[in-house]
């Protein structure tokens, strides 16, 4: 039996519990979605149990048809085999230069939405960015 896993899915466009069960109807449809967890449109997410034969791309195309936009946000464990990429040639899908409160507020949200992401400053780093680890140096 494929293993299961839980995968959460940020959905765009949602406005009403009729959104969600439109939604919850496409997820359902995708081949390898065993359950449909939760649909909110209020937090913009869905949450699948999914085989791995429910790929990111069928559960994106599949809200899509129904006219929402998806993204499959990256399981902890594929962010964590990412680190260090960076210095490897991968790049990055945010920089943010100077240190400002906008700087390091979209620095700090980036990981949490799945992205990876540096900061540059002419001085020594500090603040709450350092504090949760969301420089690449």
């Amino acid at each position: 039996m494929p293993e299961l896993r839980e995968v959460t899915v940020e959905v765009r466009g949602m406005t009403c519990d009729h959104c969600e069960r439109t939604v919850a109807g496409a997820l359902q449809s995708v081949p390898g979605v065993k359950e449909v967890l939760e649909v909110s449109h209020a937090g913009a997410v869905a949450r699948v149990r999914a085989e791995p034969e429910a790929t990111a791309e069928r559960i994106e195309q599949a809200v899509a048809r129904v006219g929402y936009r998806a993204r499959v946000k990256e399981a902890p464990q594929a962010l964590a085999a990412r680190t260090g990429s960076a210095r490897a040639g991968e790049d990055f899908d945010l920089i943010v230069v100077g240190g400002g409160s906008a700087g390091f507020a979209a620095a700090i949200k980036a990981p949490a939405l799945g992205a990876r992401g540096a900061m540059a400053e002419g001085g020594a780093p500090g603040g709450t960015g350092v504090e949760v680890g969301v420089f690449s140096l």
